[in-house]
């Protein structure tokens, strides 16, 4: 398939998006001139902005922020920020306390449940500058017909691998493997590294790769108000990971939670204790940057028999809080992220590609070395990625705790796999019917 340029990179992959959604035409943001509001506030206004992220990504949105600020000299902009471990903690208690900032970050994988308890402001109900946005980029933040959240930069979850390691350990890397092979060449890094190195971490607890396996079935992780795959496939997916952990290719259940958090500054890559790692295209150059090393991206096993699994979507946005005492001004910051061309070239690509066509036209030219490779690598997903529609129903949060929970238990060898299967099954589809 012929390759398509930086520049046009979104029209591929977005439109792929538009597609899962039925390709309908909602309208549901204004779009008004750049700047998003038709004025200044006559007063001075505070805002609070929320996110998680690496100390890069701290540092360019301040800079960002400051900038803003200069723009705008009657709004101040208080940031708030931290690492990904115990955020949505954080910002459920502020939700249910009231007193959540403005602005925050969010994920399609929360937005239901914060949607679902009137907690977001629907973004049609305020003027954002949404002409160079692609509609299968506004439909990722649809909850029931409304805008709910609006995506950050569009990215894709993959490996980000180390070279040097698969190298030292004697491995001549391919583009891509199957499971069976990943399992052999993971096998082969923890014996030929010794004493506490592993070829991967043990992803049995990770609903992102568990959605991949199971679309590689031709299934979903949801399919309404249930769970949309059978026991069978869970038991085929937590047998391969037991099967990595026993062989000593995937780490003890000891050292596996004591990274289940997420937090990227504890993964085994950074320690040099695993050339792999689940991560979002959009936080290479954070990973980078902890690890000092060169690093690139590897798509997923593929399995013998089995569909395409690999999907694009957005990894980070921002939602605005209902009880938000200055909604306007919230949403002149918001469309200030995603618009201006300032804020771009402080920003670049670390919360993912652009989504405004015009964002990712300006920033071809001027493309650090790790966006380009950003760039580079969903140009290349989106030959192969398949439609995925992001909505995940209300309860979705407090089964991807049931999955770590669950996954703990065999780690730590105090359940057997079938019965953890069907101790998941049970538990998640009661939590979906609200039981």
């Amino acid at each position: 398939m012929k390759r398509i340029s930086l520049i046009l990179v979104g029209a591929l992959f977005l439109s792929a998006l538009a597609a899962c959604n039925g390709g309908k035409s909602n309208e549901p943001a204004r779009s008004g001139a750049s700047s998003g509001q038709g004025g200044e506030p006559a007063e001075q206004v505070e805002l609070r902005i929320l996110w998680w992220g690496t100390q890069d990504r701290h540092d360019l949105t301040v800079k960002a922020l400051e900038l803003f600020e200069q723009k705008h000299p009657n709004i101040k902009v208080k940031p708030e920020f931290s690492g990904f471990d115990g955020y949505f903690d954080k910002l459920n208690v502020q939700v249910s306390g009231g007193n959540a900032p403005d602005l925050f970050q969010t994920t399609y994988q929360f937005m239901s449940d914060f949607a679902s308890r009137g907690s977001l402001l629907d973004l049609g109900s305020v003027e954002l500058n949404l002409a160079d946005v692609d509609q299968g980029t506004r439909d990722i933040g649809l909850y029931e017909g409304k805008l709910m959240m609006l995506p950050a930069g569009i990215n894709a979850s993959a490996f980000a691998i180390d070279p040097a390691l698969y190298e030292k350990a004697g491995i001549a890397l391919k583009d891509r493997y199957t499971w069976e092979e990943f399992a052999e060449i993971s096998k082969q890094v923890s014996e030929k590294l010794g004493k506490g190195s592993y070829g991967t971490p043990d992803y049995m607890n990770n609903s992102d790769i568990l959605t991949y396996f199971m679309r590689q079935k031709g299934k979903s992780l949801y399919d309404g108000n249930a769970l949309g795959f059978e026991k069978q496939d869970l038991v085929e997916f937590f047998a391969y990971w037991d099967a990595m952990r026993k062989s000593g290719a995937a780490p003890t259940a000891e050292m596996t939670a004591s990274v289940s958090s997420g937090e990227l500054e504890k993964q085994l890559i950074v320690t040099g204790n695993s050339p792999v790692l689940v991560l979002g295209s959009n936080q290479l150059g954070s990973m980078e940057t902890l690890t000092n090393r060169k690093l690139q991206m590897m798509l997923w096993p593929t399995m013998a028999g089995g569909q395409e699994g690999h999907y694009i979507s957005a990894g980070i946005s921002w939602s605005i809080y209902a009880r938000s005492e200055h909604p306007k001004e919230a949403a002149l910051l918001l469309d200030f992220l995603t618009n201006d061309l300032d804020a771009a070239a402080i920003l670049g690509a670390n919360r993912g590609v652009p989504i405004s066509a015009k964002v990712r036209e300006a920033m071809a030219s001027s493309l650090s070395e790790i966006d380009r490779k950003q760039f580079a690598f969903i140009d290349e997903l989106s030959q192969i990625a398949t439609p995925f529609n992001p909505n995940q129903p209300v309860g979705a949060s407090e089964i991807r705790n049931l999955l770590i929970n669950t996954t703990q238990q065999i780690q730590f060898e105090k359940i057997g796999i079938e019965e953890a299967a069907d101790e998941f099954m049970s538990k998640a589809n009661a939590i979906l019917q609200g039981k």
